[in-house]
């Protein structure tokens, strides 16, 4: 697939999680909306490394990557680095933790935080 092509389709991606995020968070679902809105985030990193010809096959690699070539050098503020390693934390614990809630203000501000990230 064209790289132009796939990076469209990643940023459809983040859009669309994004929506579900909001759409979730409105009907109380917190862990969901949470995990929607850093995968909302994560398809738009990974758009935007793409664009850079840089691939990567973990979240954790997605994280690095995102933090050397966009935070480190510059290109995006420290808080863009941040919000997408702190939804991501989140996310595991939502979609793994038995004993872990998601509170409306944790995913409140996760969902702000992937608005902000796609913008």
């Amino acid at each position: 697939m064209p790289e132009k092509e796939e990076i469209e389709i990643l940023i459809e991606r983040a859009k669309r999680r994004f929506d579900a995020a909001y759409h979730l968070l409105k009907e109380d679902f917190y862990e969901d909306a949470v995990s929607r809105a850093y995968y909302s985030m994560y398809f738009a990193a990974r758009a935007l490394l793409l664009k850079k010809n840089i691939t990567v096959k973990t979240h954790k690699g997605l994280l690095s990557k995102f933090g050397l070539e966009f935070v480190d050098e510059g290109v995006v503020e420290k808080y863009y680095g941040r919000a997408l390693r702190i939804a991501e934390e989140l996310r595991e614990e939502a979609d793994y933790s038995i004993s872990r809630e998601i509170s409306k203000e944790e995913a409140e501000s996760i969902v702000e935080d992937a608005e902000k990230f796609l913008e």
